[in-house]
C-alpha cells in the first residue's frame, strides 16, 4: 500500500481531508503524520494528541519530523471517521518582515499512516475527499479567521510529490497550551476601545466564549504594550496579528495555527466580560528545573521575566520574539542566552532538534547561516552569531555532560573554523560581516543615529576574541572525542592567535588598546590577557563600569560577559551595583517600567513611556536575560565543576545590598541547592548536595572544602563596609 502526501488542486489557505473507514475488530492503534505546513489530525470528531503547530518548523527538505500517537482510545469496531486539517505555517506561510511566501513548496499536503494491531488500515491517498474547513485562513505573522456559517465546498485531493527519506521521529517535546491566565483587568481606553489586560506578556492565543444569541464577528487584536492609555501595535510591524471569529449562538473559540505575543487583547464586535476570555500560554512544553528567589522583590520580577521571555520565546524553535513580523531562530540570541536556558528548563530536546536544523542549514564553504532554519539566505562567521555551531554545543556538553553535542557537531565545527581562518590576515581576523556588540549604548552614534546598532567596541577585536574562543573549545572537544592530532592541531592555532592578539590589542605593560566596557569583559573572560596583566586589566574595568555610573552600556555580547568579568576580577560588588541599579539603563528599569518580560534594546521603552522612534522595539526578547546564570553561578554559586554537575563547585558570593538568595536546580545528576541569608551581623551560607555528586564548597575568602552528599549550612559574620 503506497503512502504518499496528499494535498488539494486548489489554492487553499487552510482546508480539510479525510475519509470513512470500517474496522472489524478495534485494536492497539498508532497514528503516524506529518505535513508540509501544519495539521491537526481528529478520528471520530475527537481531536488526536494535545500538541499544537505540528510537525514543527525544520528545514523540510533535510529534515521533516513524523508525529506517532497511541489512538486506541479514539477507534471503535465498525465505521470511523478520520480527517485532517492542514495549514500554511512556516512551510509555505508569510515569513521574514514582508510578504516573502512559498519558502520551501507552492502546496501544503499530509502523510498519513493508521496502524491497527500491527496492519496499516489507512494511509493518505486519493481515496481520502477534501473540502474548505470553517478555518477560512491562518497565519503565523496575521493571526486567524474561523467562519462557523460560511457554506462549506468541495475540494480536489492531489497527490504532493516530496522525499520521504528526510522523516525523522519528533525529536523534542511538542507545542502545547501550558497556562491559562485570567483577565487581570478590563479596560476602556480613551479612544473608547474594549482591552482586556492579563498582566503578563505572553506568548499563546485568547480563548473567547460567546454568549447565548450572539450573531456576529467577533474580532482580537494583540498587543505588547499601551501607549498613553492606547492600544498599541506599531512595533508589530507589517504583521496583523488579529484573530476574527464568524460565529451564531453560544460557543467557545481558540484558534489552532497560529500565536501572538501579548499582554493585551482589544475585542470589537461584541461587549464580552472578563470571564468569557482567557490567554493560554502556548510553548514547548520543557521540564523546569531551575528556580531562584532572592529577598528583593524587583529582582524576583526581573528573575521571573526571563523565564518568561524563554518560554514565550521557545515555541519549537528558539525565537528572538513572539510578536512581529519575525519570530526568527536568530543564533546570536540563542548562543547569549543558552546558559541561562539551561538552567531554567531542560533544554536538551529543543536544543537537539534546533542544533541538527543549524547543522543542515551550514554553507559548503563551512559558513553558518544567521538563523536556523534559515530562511533569509545569509550565511557568515559573524561572532556570537555564528559561533553558535561550536558554542551552543560545548555548553550543552558542560550543563548536561552529553558528549553527543559534541560528537553530533564536531563536524560542522571543524568546517566552520576553516571558513574562520580563511577571514583571517596576518594571523588576524580582519574581514568578514560582523554584528559587533549588537545593541550596545557605548557609541554616540547608537544614540542618535536610526539603524546603527554596532555599538563601539572595534568589531575586529570581538572577532578575534571569539575565534580564539572558538578554537580553545574545538580543542577540548577534539580531545575529548579523542580526536588527538584534531586537538594538538587547533590548540597550535588558539596558542598562535593568542600572541597575535596580545601583540596587536595590548601595550607591553598590559593596557588594552580598545577602551569600552565590552573590549575589557572579552579580554578577562576569554583569557585574552597574560596573567601578569589580568588584575590591572579587572581594575580599569570596573573603574569603567563605576563611570558609567554602573548603568548599562553594553549590547548582547559584552552584557553576556560583563558581570562574570567583575565577580571574577574581584569586583563582584560591582556587578551587584548592575544588577540592582533602578536608572535607566538597566534591568531593574525595566522592571520599574512595568515590563513581563525582557526587552530586546534598554531603550525599546523611553524613560517617558514612549516606544524608541528609532523602531525595531519588541518587549519579549531574551538575550539580556544571559545575567540570570550569572545569578545562578555566581551569586548563588550553583556552578559545574565537571560536565553534567557530576562534579559541582558551590561558590555562594553575596551581594551587600541583597539579603538573601535561594537557587535550586535539578540537573542530570539530581537537585542541587545553594544560596545565602543575612541575619543581623551574620550571613548564612547554605547549600544541598544529592547523592552521587562530588561537590566542594568554596566560601569567600575561604579555602575549597571537598564535602560529600546532603544538608550542609556555614555561618560568618558580615565584615564591614
Amino acid at each position: 500500500m503506497g503512502i504518499k502526501f496528499i494535498g488539494v488542486k486548489e489554492d487553499a489557505n487552510v482546508y480539510t481531508v479525510g475519509k470513512d473507514f470500517c474496522l472489524e475488530h478495534a485494536g492497539k492503534a498508532v497514528l503516524r503524520v506529518t505535513a508540509l505546513g501544519l495539521y491537526k489530525a481528529e478520528i471520530n470528531g475527537k481531536k488526536v494528541g494535545d500538541a499544537y503547530l505540528t510537525p514543527g518548523w525544520t528545514c523540510y527538505h533535510k529534515m521533516l519530523q513524523v508525529q506517532e500517537y497511541d489512538v486506541t482510545d479514539l477507534l471503535q469496531k465498525g465505521e470511523n471517521n478520520i480527517s485532517f486539517t492542514v495549514a500554511e505555517g512556516w512551510y509555505k506561510g508569510r515569513l521574514v518582515y514582508a510578504d516573502k511566501m512559498n519558502i520551501y513548496g507552492d502546496k501544503t499536503a499530509v502523510w498519513v499512516q493508521l496502524i491497527v494491531d500491527g496492519k496499516t488500515v489507512v494511509v493518505a491517498d486519493e481515496s481520502f475527499v477534501a473540502k474548505e474547513s470553517y478555518i477560512r485562513y491562518s497565519s503565523l505573522y496575521d493571526g486567524e479567521m474561523q467562519d462557523f456559517t460560511a457554506p462549506i465546498k468541495d475540494l480536489t485531493v492531489c497527490e504532493i510529490p516530496f522525499d520521504t527519506s528526510v522523516f525523522v521521529p519528533q525529536i523534542c517535546e511538542p507545542v502545547r497550551d501550558i497556562e491559562r491566565l485570567a483577565v487581570k483587568e478590563m479596560l476602556r481606553t480613551p479612544k473608547g476601545e474594549l482591552v482586556c489586560d492579563f498582566g503578563q506578556n505572553i506568548a499563546g492565543v485568547a480563548e473567547v466564549s460567546t454568549p447565548e444569541g450572539f450573531e456576529g464577528t467577533i474580532t482580537l487584536q494583540f498587543a505588547e504594550i499601551l501607549v498613553d492609555g492606547n492600544f498599541y501595535t506599531d512595533n508589530l510591524r507589517t504583521a496583523k496579528a488579529t484573530d476574527t471569529f464568524v460565529v451564531r449562538g453560544k460557543k467557545t473559540l481558540c484558534p489552532e495555527f497560529t500565536y501572538h505575543g501579548f499582554r493585551y487583547v482589544k475585542i470589537t464586535g461584541c461587549e464580552l466580560s472578563a470571564k468569557c476570555v482567557t490567554a493560554v500560554v502556548r510553548h514547548t512544553d520543557m521540564k523546569r528545573t531551575g528556580t531562584v528567589n532572592t529577598s528583593d522583590a524587583m529582582v524576583n520580577r526581573l528573575l521571573e521575566n526571563v523565564v518568561w521571555g524563554q518560554r514565550d520565546n521557545f515555541v519549537d524553535i528558539p525565537t528572538d520574539c513572539p510578536q512581529r513580523d519575525e519570530r526568527l531562530g536568530w543564533t546570536g540570541d540563542l548562543n547569549a542566552f543558552c546558559g541561562t536556558a539551561s538552567y531554567n528548563y531542560d533544554v536538551r530536546l529543543i536544543l537537539k532538534k534546533w542544533l541538527a536544523d543549524l547543522r543542515n542549514e551550514q554553507a559548503e564553504d563551512g559558513k553558518i547561516s544567521h538563523i536556523a532554519p534559515d530562511v533569509i539566505g545569509y550565511h557568515d562567521t559573524a561572532s556570537l552569531w555564528c559561533d553558535a555551531i561550536v558554542m551552543v554545543p560545548w555548553k550543552l556538553y558542560e550543563m548536561y555532560g552529553d558528549v553527543s553535542f559534541l560528537s553530533d557537531n564536531y563536524e560542522a565545527m571543524q568546517k566552520y573554523i576553516a571558513a574562520r581562518e580563511s577571514n583571517c590576515e596576518n594571523g588576524l581576523m580582519a574581514k568578514g560581516f560582523e554584528y559587533g556588540d549588537w545593541l550596545a549604548l557605548d557609541k554616540e552614534q547608537c544614540l542618535c543615529e536610526s539603524g546603527n546598532y554596532f555599538g563601539g567596541t572595534d568589531v575586529y577585536f570581538i572577532s578575534n576574541a571569539f575565534y580564539a574562543h572558538c578554537l580553545d573549545i574545538v580543542a577540548e572537544s577534539a580531545a575529548i572525542l579523542g580526536k588527538t592530532e584534531d586537538a594538538e592541531a587547533a590548540r597550535r592555532r588558539y596558542e598562535r592567535l593568542l600572541q597575535s592578539i596580545r601583540g596587536e590589542y595590548f601595550t607591553p605593560a598590559g593596557r588594552l588598546a580598545i577602551g569600552t566596557v565590552t573590549a575589557q569583559a572579552l579580554a578577562l573572560c576569554f583569557g585574552l590577557a597574560e596573567e601578569k596583566h589580568r588584575e590591572r586589566l579587572a581594575k580599569e574595568l570596573n573603574e569603567n563600569v563605576l563611570r558609567h555610573g554602573c548603568r548599562m552600556t553594553t549590547g548582547f555580547i559584552g552584557t553576556a560577559y560583563l558581570l562574570f568579568a567583575l565577580s571574577d576580577g574581584g569586583y563582584h560588588e560591582t556587578a551587584g551595583k548592575l544588577l540592582l541599579n533602578r536608572e535607566y539603563p538597566g534591568w531593574l528599569h525595566e522592571v520599574e517600567m512595568g515590563a513581563t518580560t525582557i526587552w530586546e534594546k534598554w531603550n525599546s521603552l523611553l524613560p517617558d513611556g514612549t516606544p524608541n522612534p528609532e523602531g525595531m522595539n519588541s518587549y519579549n526578547h531574551y538575550a539580556y536575560g544571559s545575567v540570570m546564570e550569572w545569578v545562578y553561578r555566581r551569586v548563588a554559586g550553583i556552578q559545574y565543576a565537571s560536565p553534567g554537575f557530576r562534579r559541582v563547585k558551590i561558590m555562594p558570593n553575596a551581594i551587600r545590598t541583597l539579603d538573601s538568595v535561594h537557587a535550586e536546580f535539578e540537573s542530570v545528576n539530581g537537585k542541587i541547592v545553594a544560596g545565602y541569608e543575612k541575619h543581623g551581623n551574620s550571613i548564612r551560607y547554605f547549600a544541598e548536595i544529592p547523592e552521587g555528586i562530588d561537590a566542594e564548597v568554596c566560601l569567600p575568602g575561604e579555602q575549597t572544602v571537598p564535602v560529600g552528599h546532603g544538608k550542609f549550612v556555614c555561618e560568618r559574620e558580615i565584615s564591614p563596609e
